[in-house]
């Protein structure tokens, strides 16, 4: 048995194969890019119409906010002022509306 003929073959045979997976990655990557491309170009589009479809939305929910805030406000100012002007008519209408809403809920 020649030992330095096996050797010397093996190494052609390594190469061989190395190169074939080569090839193999790059047609693989060759096929794959396009669909990859897609993909993205699609994702891109997609979020951006998210992004267009969903602007609207949140500058409505902002500026409403933004008055629901000042209602509130006003609205917690009127009753305070409301308070200060009439304790004794505050505190007896509150406590007219608990005794009704017990009453309403003990049925």
């Amino acid at each position: 048995m020649n030992t330095a003929t096996d050797f010397s073959t093996t190494p052609s045979k390594v190469d061989s194969a190395a190169d074939q997976a080569h090839r193999a990655v790059d047609r693989a990557r060759e096929k794959a890019a396009p669909a990859l491309e897609r993909v993205a170009s699609v994702a891109h589009r997609t979020i951006d119409n998210v992004a267009k479809a969903t602007a609207p939305a949140a500058e409505w929910m902002t500026e409403n906010g933004k008055q629901l805030a000042t209602k509130s406000t006003e609205l917690a100012d009127a009753c305070s002022n409301q308070v200060r002007a009439r304790p004794f008519v505050s505190v007896a209408a509150a406590l007219a509306l608990g005794y009704l809403i017990g009453k309403l809920v003990q049925r």
